[in-house]
Parts: C-alpha cells; sequence; structure tokens
C-alpha cells in the first residue's frame, strides 16, 4: 500500500511571483532552519521557453522505526528532488531519487499552480511506498509527515520571500 499526501498552500501574490521564488537558487539556499529536512542543495537549475527543472538534494531528519535500519541507514535518508516545470500552465512533476536503498523506497508527486483572484495557491499530491516487508507502512507514515512539516516549512518561507 501506498501513503498519499496532499497540501495546499495560497500566498498574496501572483503565479508567477510564486514561480519564480522556486526557481531562484537563492532561495534555496536560503532554507537554513528546516525541522524535517537539511538545507537543500542546489544541484541545478535550468530553464528554457517551455520547462525549468530544479535538482535539490535533501536529508530527511526524522525517527524511522529502529527495525528499518536493517534496510536503510536512519542516519542517512537522502534523496535528490527533481521538479519538471511547464511553465505554460504552472504544473511539475517531481521524482524523489533516493541516496540508498533505490529498490526499497519510491516516491513522487505532482503540483500546480492556480490563481484565485489575489491569490496563488500551489496543490501538492503525492505518494510514498516503501518495499519492506511488515514494516514499509511505518516508514511510509513517519517519511510522509516529514515531508509535508517540510512543505508547511516552505511555504511560510516563500511567503517570507514574496515580502
Amino acid at each position: 500500500m501506498k501513503v498519499k499526501f496532499t497540501e495546499e498552500q495560497k500566498w498574496s501574490a501572483t503565479t508567477h511571483e510564486v514561480l519564480e521564488v522556486y526557481l531562484d537558487s537563492e532561495f534555496w539556499s536560503s532554507l537554513t532552519d528546516l525541522s524535517a529536512t537539511s538545507t537543500p542543495e542546489v544541484l541545478d537549475i535550468k530553464r528554457d521557453a517551455h520547462t525549468a527543472v530544479v535538482r535539490l538534494h535533501y536529508v530527511l531528519a526524522v525517527d524511522l522505526p529502529k527495525e528499518a535500519s536493517r534496510f536503510i541507514d536512519p542516519n542517512d535518508v537522502a534523496w535528490v528532488e527533481e521538479t519538471t516545470w511547464t511553465l505554460k500552465d504552472m504544473s511539475a512533476q517531481v521524482r524523489f531519487l533516493a541516496d540508498q536503498a533505490s529498490q526499497l523506497l519510491k516516491a513522487n508527486a505532482s503540483a500546480a499552480l492556480a490563481q484565485q483572484g489575489d491569490s496563488a495557491v500551489r496543490s501538492v499530491r503525492g505518494e510514498v511506498k516503501v518495499h519492506i516487508p511488515l514494516l514499509g507502512g511505518r516508514v511510509e507514515k513517519v517519511i510522509v509527515q516529514g515531508v509535508q512539516d517540510h512543505l508547511k516549512e516552505e511555504a511560510s518561507a516563500v511567503q517570507d520571500r514574496l515580502s
């Protein structure tokens, strides 16, 4: 069973202003006080007329069930987050590429920015699957909670950046 997550974020800004924050390497480097993840390491941000790709490296700072340490190093739950934006419709596909145990950890998400009156709204939907017998569901829940905490802190940092 996969654990799914959704998150909706709202800012008093235009979608273009919000997107520019997400495509700014300085923004990502400024996220130094995150509780669930490390400061993202910006690996790459590429942009052309139609798409933008943001590649970030994160380490998740959560407490996994101790039994999971047979399969996953609990001190190194890390991944590359690769977000591919389609600039025309302001949607994105996100791949999470695990540093370790990539055959055990699968995750992806989609995001969309939409203008609702004076506000930009970002909707994120994703899922995490951990292929560890008997423990996978517990590990998935811990990882998803960390991702959701991260998304809330990230949204707050976007608001600070827009102010």
